[in-house]
C-alpha cells in the first residue's frame, strides 16, 4: 500500500472509531509503518473523526532521528507506537484508544478472560493487561513493548494488550485489522462487565 493509501486508510480508521465510540474528544492515536524507518502516525490534540489526509505526521522510527512534521505535532503516545515496531518489526499498523468498557472494568480490578467468549478466544486468544504507567512516559511504552513479544515468543504473539485504566492497544498488518482488535477488546470487555453486573443483580435479589 501506498503511502497515499495508508494516509486515507488512517482517515477512515479514525473515523470508525469514533462512529463506535470507541474514542471521544482528542483521545486515542492511530499509525502505520512507512518502509522501514518511518512511520505515519495521527497528530496530537486532534478528534479522530475529523482528520483529513495531509494532517497525519511523518516521524522516524528512531528517536533521535530529525522528524518530519508538515502539519502539528505527533500524537503525545508516540513513544508506545516506537517501542511496539522496534519489538515487532513485521508489524504495519497500531491503533489505541482508551475504550470505556476496558477503563471501567480495569478500574474495577476486573481482567477479561478472552476464552469465555468463543470469538475472543478463536480471534484473540491472549490478552496481556499492562499496569498504570504515566502516559505519554518511556515506562509504558517500554511495558506496552514487552507485552506484545517478539516473533520469537513461543507462546504465540498477542494481537493486543489491556492497559490499566487507559484503554487498550491493538497492532496487525493493516489498521484495519488493528481496529478490528480494538473492537473484539471492547466487545470482551463489555460482555464482562454486564455479565459481572448481572451476576451481583441476581445474588441481590435473592
Amino acid at each position: 500500500m501506498d503511502e497515499s493509501s495508508q494516509r486515507n486508510a488512517l482517515v477512515q480508521a479514525g473515523r470508525r472509531l469514533r462512529a463506535a465510540g470507541l474514542v471521544l474528544a482528542t483521545e486515542g492515536n492511530l499509525s502505520t509503518r512507512l518502509g522501514e524507518d518511518r512511520i505515519l502516525v495521527s497528530p496530537a490534540g486532534r478528534r479522530k473523526d475529523e482528520l483529513d489526509a495531509g494532517d497525519l505526521v511523518v516521524v522516524s522510527l528512531a528517536e533521535d532521528d530529525r522528524e518530519t512534521r508538515p502539519s502539528g505535532r505527533p500524537s503525545s503516545d508516540l513513544a508506545i507506537h516506537r517501542a511496539i515496531y522496534e519489538a515487532r518489526g513485521e508489524l504495519r499498523a497500531i491503533a489505541h484508544a482508551h475504550l470505556p468498557a476496558a477503563l471501567a472494568v480495569t478500574l474495577a480490578g476486573e481482567l477479561p478472560d478472552p476464552s469465555s467468549l468463543p470469538e475472543t478466544a478463536l480471534l484473540l486468544p491472549r490478552l496481556p493487561f499492562v499496569p498504570f504507567a504515566p502516559p505519554g512516559s518511556e515506562r509504558l511504552a517500554a511495558a506496552i513493548a514487552s507485552a506484545f513479544g517478539s516473533p520469537d515468543d513461543i507462546a504465540g504473539l498477542p494481537g493486543a494488550v489491556l492497559l490499566e485504566r487507559h484503554g487498550a492497544v491493538a497492532v496487525g498488518e493493516t489498521i484495519d485489522e488493528a481496529v478490528d482488535r480494538l473492537e473484539l477488546v471492547d466487545l470482551l470487555c463489555r460482555v464482562w462487565r454486564d455479565a459481572r453486573l448481572l451476576g451481583r443483580a441476581e445474588r441481590a435479589a435473592k
